[in-house]
């Protein structure tokens, strides 16, 4: 039977000084905990193998701790933080203490006058190309078309965009709904698509997740109004380079854990047995280890 992977979702500690990590009012306070054994609950009763856990922040305590308990289970992506950054070394201890196989970037850290010889976490982007690990990648048009100027000279660097491939600008845009998860109100299609669709046709190591319907989306579940961004990005990915997600635990409440994880069967009936596979799990399991 072929795996099922849920490709991107969240778990945190309660913020204490055990357990450091960043607080957003609403959405993530500092006195609520998203934990692993509700999770496993559901990902068993939705019939889901495995899972990738990103946490909110760079503090990966909580992150290790999951990985460490159930191993072969997760597969944990950290969190690079471009107000307090890593250098190579630090990301190296992370990955040997923590267990992480990728980092994810919110943008590069850049600006419009930023250029590859001037980019501060170059050093770190090598480093994960040469040795495999995976960015994970949200952010505006401006941080994307340099990650297309680092893709060209590191074709080996392998790159999920996350969230269907919105490029949002997080600090202006995003707000919070009234199930207390992220909301942007963006067009759609959006502008940056046909953006993500030329990187994708350059890029072989150009993945995408399918995730985060609700922060975008005008209509409640399955979220019909996203069937043409779904279907360009099928387009120009291919079902081979493409995740389905929850982002767990926004979407627990509504629309449910396995209701969000088969959105994109609803915006793509016509996939074959093989790319319904690779969508559920044979992506996810290509791209991370799991067991």
């Amino acid at each position: 039977m072929a795996m099922v992977v849920d490709g991107h979702l969240h778990l945190f500690q309660s913020a204490t000084p055990q357990y450091p990590r960043a607080v957003y009012e609403t959405m993530a306070e500092a006195d609520r905990a998203e934990l692993v054994e509700t999770l496993i609950a559901a990902m068993d009763t939705a019939g889901v193998d495995h899972a990738v856990v990103v946490p909110l922040s760079k503090q990966d305590r909580y992150l290790a701790e999951v990985l460490a308990a159930h191993p072969g289970r997760f597969a944990g992506i950290g969190i690079f933080d471009h107000d307090d950054p890593d250098d190579v070394m630090a990301v190296r201890d992370r990955v040997e203490q923590s267990g992480l196989q990728g980092l994810r970037f919110y943008g590069l850290g850049a600006d419009a006058s930023t250029t590859l010889e001037t980019l501060a976490c170059a050093p770190v982007l090598d480093y994960m190309a040469d040795t495999g690990l995976v960015v994970w990648f949200y952010g505006e048009p401006v941080q994307l078309a340099l990650l297309d100027q680092f893709m060209e000279r590191r074709p080996d660097l392998v790159v999920v965009l996350n969230h269907c491939g919105f490029l949002p600008d997080l600090h202006a845009e995003m707000r919070i709904d009234e199930f207390r998860r992220p909301r942007f109100d963006v067009e759609l299609p959006p502008s940056g698509l046909e953006l993500v669709e030329d990187l994708a046709a350059r890029h072989e190591q150009l993945n995408v997740h399918l995730s985060g319907y609700y922060a975008f989306s005008r209509e409640g579940f399955p979220y019909r109004d996203l069937t043409e961004v779904v279907e360009r990005l099928h387009r120009a990915f291919g079902a081979d380079r493409m995740l389905m997600a929850s982002d767990w635990p926004w979407i627990r409440e509504e629309p449910g854990y396995a209701e969000v994880l088969s959105v994109f069967e609803y915006l793509l009936p016509g996939l074959s047995e093989d790319e319904r596979a690779a969508i559920r799990g044979g992506t996810a399991s290509r791209l991370l280890r799991f067991g």
